[in-house]
């Protein structure tokens, strides 16, 4: 029982310190501007990447078949919906309903 509440408490320092160092380093510190507009991109490269990787492969491989991989066209809905929405409510009903009848029905 020990063992468990070294490793639990050792995850919890592995996981706090990198998000706390940053912090206590930089907060004196004067970011340039490019640098800070160049960090707004961040977040979204790192889920445009998620995205991505979770459409075009289909049981481990690249595929752009939509004959193969069902995510294809339920993702082509939900991007179209949320370009013309803006709504992440009315995006992922489309996407979990898209993909859910697709599921179903091949």
């Amino acid at each position: 029982m020990n063992s468990y509440w070294t490793l639990t408490l050792g995850m919890a320092v592995v996981t706090y310190l990198p998000r706390l160092l940053p912090m206590l380093l930089l907060s004196k510190k004067e970011i340039s501007p490019s640098f800070s507009r160049w960090m707004t991109y961040i977040p979204v490269s790192i889920f445009s990447a998620l995205v991505a990787s979770d459409i075009f492969f289909w049981n481990g491989s690249f595929n752009i078949n939509p004959a193969i991989n069902i995510k294809l066209i339920p993702s082509v809905l939900v991007f179209f919906i949320a370009y013309k929405t803006k709504s992440l409510l009315w995006s992922m009903i489309i996407g979990l309903v898209g993909i859910t009848l697709l599921w179903i029905f091949l």
